[in-house]
Formats: structure tokens, sequence, C-alpha cells
């Protein structure tokens, strides 16, 4: 039995739209809100630029064993004196001239055991730059999410505050009249007209709430809030969790721990780690390089004037280590340290994603009973309040029970819409952390939403 009168729904679904401003988030429209922010996200903007960044380290590492050419080009003019001693005698002359000269020389490695295992560490390195990418754009979705859902409470406890508002004017109305017929007191009117300042407050404090949520979600999604003639989107009146596909714990699990990107990253960063350690072992190994140059110049010196020199060198280069000071040995200890802390920052992701999909699987699946007692409480709270007001009517109860009865039924509405929000919360974090694709889980928002209809007038808060 519901507390209100018949109109109470239309004026609950204007509540949820009287505050200027909708944000552009609809039914159906989550994915879009979603593709929006991947747009327009400020923290997400500088996940793609870190991506970009930490995709430069391969190109890096290959230049180390990839052939380098280089040109020198110098043309000198040179001016200064020559002695020349002779016999015992010594002959002065000025020297002014130009010193031109011009040479190519390359390098190409033969034998660079670093400079690959360079490569494959900067390999790891960038697939785990693309797996920290993907679990931005998990994060993202879960702050979307948040967001999404924060607006969307806000608008139903904006409609929970608003109806009790109305229901309160009317109590209070009432409590007048009877004042006037002789059947009241003014401690009743009193208490009535204290009511309903307390709810036009809580009113306001809602309504600016929707604003904030409305305008944090249109900051993440870079759109812009329109009037107030679109039509609400909300969880049904008669929302059920659907149930959990699949029903067992156990290929979640597996799931997660299979596709998690934030666990693949780890794993990335480990085998990073582990060519880092042979790449420091390499410091021990001989380099070997095929260097090669042409080269002409005039006038190299005061003793070649005139003369031209055109030269083409070609032959290997064996660089081989001896000692180092203990640099290698302490770089080798050092990239054995780091695979370590890796190897243990994998188990220790391991064990949170197993824990936290245990946690947030359990909550889902309970989530269908809690939502039944939530449900359960407001039927009979609104109950409650109804026999509150006939009670009042024979004498049996006073105004005072009448209202709190009304406030009780008005907590009851905004709990059950935060309960159900909260399940709908863990369900995309579920899937999240499941790696779950961001895309398959916007459909899964969309799916439980609905549209509201109609536009009714706007209501009065006298």
């Amino acid at each position: 039995m519901s507390l209100m009168k018949p109109g109470w729904r239309r004026n609950a679904l204007f509540a949820a739209l009287c505050v200027a401003g909708l944000s552009a988030a609809r039914a159906g429209e989550f994915a879009q809100a979603y593709q929006a922010a991947l747009q327009n996200d400020a923290k997400f903007q500088s996940a793609r630029y870190t991506l970009e960044s930490g995709q430069q380290a391969l190109p890096l590492a290959r230049a180390a064993i990839l052939p380098t050419v280089s040109a020198t080009i110098s043309d000198m003019q040179v001016q200064g004196t020559q002695d020349i001693e002779s016999a015992g005698t010594t002959t002065s002359n000025n020297l002014d001239y130009r010193a031109p000269s011009q040479s190519i020389s390359a390098r190409v490695p033969l034998i660079n055991a670093a400079g690959v295992a360079g490569t494959r560490v900067a390999g790891a390195q960038v697939e785990a730059a693309q797996s920290q990418y993907e679990a931005q754009k998990a994060d993202l979705l879960d702050r979307l999410t948040m967001a999404f859902l924060q607006r969307m409470l806000a608008e139903d406890a904006f409609s929970a505050t608003h109806v009790q508002m109305q229901a309160v004017i009317e109590q209070r109305n009432l409590m007048r009249k009877r004042l006037e017929r002789g059947e009241g007191t003014k401690t009743e009117v009193a208490e009535a007209r204290a009511s309903v300042s307390t709810v036009q407050a809580q009113w306001a404090d809602a309504r600016d709430q929707v604003t904030n949520t409305r305008a944090a979600l249109a900051q993440m999604t870079g759109e812009k809030l329109t009037e107030a003639n679109e039509k609400a989107v909300r969880l049904a009146d008669d929302f059920k969790p659907p149930a959990l596909e699949p029903a067992d714990l156990a290929p979640w699990i597996a799931m997660a721990l299979e596709t998690s990107p934030t666990l693949r990253a780890k794993r990335q960063l480990a085998a990073a780690a582990a060519q880092a350690v042979a790449r420091a072992d390499a410091g021990h190994l001989p380099r070997l390089d095929l260097v090669a140059s042409v080269s002409n110049s005039r006038n190299e010196s005061a003793s070649s004037l005139n003369q031209t020199v055109n030269q083409r060198a070609v032959g290997l280069q064996l660089s081989i280590p001896i000692y180092s000071g203990g640099q290698v040995v302490a770089q080798a200890k050092a990239a054995n340290a780091e695979l370590a802390r890796a190897d243990a920052e994998v188990l220790a992701e391991q064990r949170a994603i197993e824990l936290d999909v245990t946690r947030l699987y359990r909550i889902v699946r309970n989530g269908a009973t809690k939502l039944e007692s939530y449900v359960d409480a407001l039927e009979a709270s609104n109950l409650a309040a109804e026999g509150a007001r006939r009670g009042l009517e024979s004498g049996l109860r006073t105004n005072a029970d009448v209202l709190e009865a009304l406030r009780k039924a008005a907590q009851a509405q905004k709990d059950l819409a935060q309960a159900r929000y909260d399940h709908v919360l863990q369900r995309i974090r579920l899937f999240n952390r499941a790696g779950m694709p961001a895309e398959k889980i916007a459909e899964q928002v969309d799916a439980l939403l609905k549209r509201e209809e109609g536009s009714p007038p706007a209501p009065t808060a006298q």
C-alpha cells in the first residue's frame, strides 16, 4: 500500500527533472558516455600520453643494435706562422689557407649481447605499458559508473524527499483545518510546520546534490548539461538483479587471473625484470662491431699544404671488458633484486584479485536477498504511515506519530535506492575486476536502466 495519493509517482518523476540541467547519460547511452569519457576525461588523457611515451622504449632500445651512420663536414680557415730551422738559420713563413674536409663513418654491431637483451627488456616494458593503459580504461569505467550511479541516486533521493515534502505539507494543511474546526491544537500545527521546514531544507540539499553529481558526470564526459526537457533515466521500480553468469565462483576467479590487465601488467614487468638480469650479465661479454669510413681532406696540416687526401677504411673493432670497478657485478645484483620484487608483486596482485573477486561475487550473489529485505521494509513503512494517518482520523494516533511514520517511509525509500545502486556498482566492479571488456560492461549497465515517460507540471512547496 502506498503512503501517497495517486499522483505521487508523477510528482516524484518531476522531482528528478526540475533541477535545471540533465546529464548527457540517458538510458541506452551509458556506452556513449563511456566513449565520450575516453576522449574527454583528463586523468585518462594523461594515461594515453603515458602509453605513447612508453611505446618509444622499444625503438630507443633497438637503436643500440642497429647500424649508425654519421657525416662530418668542416671548412677551417688557418692563419699563423711557420718557423723552419735549417743549418743554424730560421726561416719564417706566413700561413693563410683553408682546410676543408668531409667524412662519412658507419658502425654495424655484429655481437652486442647487452643491446639484444635491452630490446627484450623494452619489448616487455611496452607490453606492460599497454596493459597499464587497459587498466586505466578499467579505472575510467569504474569512475564513470560511480559518477553515473551517484547522479541517479541523487535524483532518486531528491524524488523521495520531494514526495516526503508533499506529504508533510498535506499533513500541515490538515492540522490547520482541524484547528479551525476546533478538533486540533496549536501544538500539532507547530509540529507539522516544523516538519515542513526541516524537509524543505533537506529538499534544497537534495536538489544541490543532484546538480553537483550531474556536473561531476558532465565533467568526465565533456558534454554540457542540457535543459530539463529530457526523460529521466533510473533503475526500474521493480528492479531485480539478474543472476550471475557463470553462477559459480571458480570461473570468475579463473577469468580474472587470465584477463585482468593489472595482473597482466605485473607479469610483463616481471618479464622485463628477467631480461634486465640478462642485460646486466651481458656486461661481462665482448662486443664486436664492423666499422667503415670514407674521408676527403685538403691541407690537413702545414706540412701537407696543397695536398688532397682521399681515404677509405673498413675493419672490425672488438671491445673486451676487463675491469670496471665492480659496476657490472653491482648492476647484476640490483637486477636480480628487481626481479624478485617484480615476482612478489605478481603474487601480491594475484592474491588481491582472488580476494576482491571472491568478496564482490559474494556481495552480488547475496544482493537479491538483501534487496528483498529493503523492499519489505519500504512496504512496511508505507503501510505504517497509512495506518498512522487513519489512526489520527480515529483519534488513536497523534500528529507526531504521522510525521514520524512519513519520515521513516521516506528514509526507507532512500535506503532502498542506496542498496540498489550499491548492488549495481558492486556488480560492475566484479565484471571490471574479472577483466570483462569495458564495452560489454557498458552494455550491462544500459540493460539495467529504463527511461521514464512524461513531463509532469512543476510542484509547489508552500
